[in-house]
């Protein structure tokens, strides 16, 4: 087996120049590509790392709403509560109040009632000592004696009371 160096020069030539085509028409638009994907694959993560810091930052805002809307409730349910005792208390001591109203003036009511009483039971007492009177004594007693006695027996009935 010889080795021809004619042939050798000539396959190292074809091979250069193999190479330096698919160097040209095939390595580089390969590695062009590769390297356009490679752009597209990090801009696509970096989007995907934006979105996901934006959607983190949504999430804490709409987390920090939501406990501002809870303290908002528990404010307004507070308050409620607070103005429901506040009316309950106001209610009550109103009816108390009232209450007592009622109860003073059924007391002078019943003041008056008591005095009107007494003073209709006086007269007739009064009236009824005179008629009384008047058949023990008769016709001794002039009607100046009589005037006078009814007045004493008046005085005596209202210091009994």
């Amino acid at each position: 087996m010889s080795i021809h160096v004619d042939t050798m020069i000539l396959a190292i030539i074809n091979f250069l120049v193999l190479v330096v085509i698919l160097n040209k028409f095939l390595y580089k638009p390969i590695t062009n590509i590769l390297d356009e994907r490679k752009k597209e694959v990090m801009r696509n993560l970096d989007s995907a790392e934006a979105a996901k810091k934006e959607a983190e930052k949504a999430k804490e805002e709409y987390l920090k709403q939501l406990e501002n809307a809870r303290k908002e409730a528990n404010e307004i349910i507070s308050k409620a509560t607070k103005l429901g005792e506040e009316t309950k208390n106001e209610i009550i001591s109103e009816a108390r109040n009232e209450a007592a109203k009622i109860s003073a003036k059924a007391q002078e009511e019943i003041r008056l009632e008591k005095s009107k009483a007494l003073n209709e039971l006086r007269d007739e007492v009064a009236t009824l000592a005179i008629l009384a009177a008047e058949k023990i004594v008769s016709k001794n007693i002039d009607k100046k004696d009589h005037e006078k006695m009814i007045q004493e027996f008046v005085k005596e009935v209202g210091e009994a009371r």
